[in-house]
């Protein structure tokens, strides 16, 4: 279960990836400013990158300490987030 709970997540990290890329070029902005200054550094895709592991490898940490929590939490956590990116897109007439 632990094991395709991260593959979800995973999957998550990738969508949210995409679907902020679509809002960014469509003149969109990035709320998390974390994330702002991370594509400011490095570049869009690297930081997706690095956050999306992080957020992996945190969801497969957090399930040795905390059990399914962790993991699903994060899966829960990042439904939103794209729920909330798929919003914006259709507001804005791109999806």
């Amino acid at each position: 279960m632990t094991l395709a709970l991260l593959i979800v997540l995973a999957m998550l990290q990738a969508l949210d990836g995409f679907t902020t890329r679509r809002i960014l070029d469509q003149g969109g902005r990035e709320l998390n400013p974390v994330m702002r200054a991370g594509f400011a550094a490095i570049g869009f895709w690297p930081t997706i990158a690095i956050k999306g592991a992080a957020m992996v490898a945190l969801g497969a940490w957090g399930a040795n300490y905390a059990g399914l929590s962790a993991p699903g939490l994060l899966v829960v956590l990042y439904c939103a987030v794209v729920g909330w990116n798929l919003l914006q897109l259709k507001r804005s007439g791109l999806l």
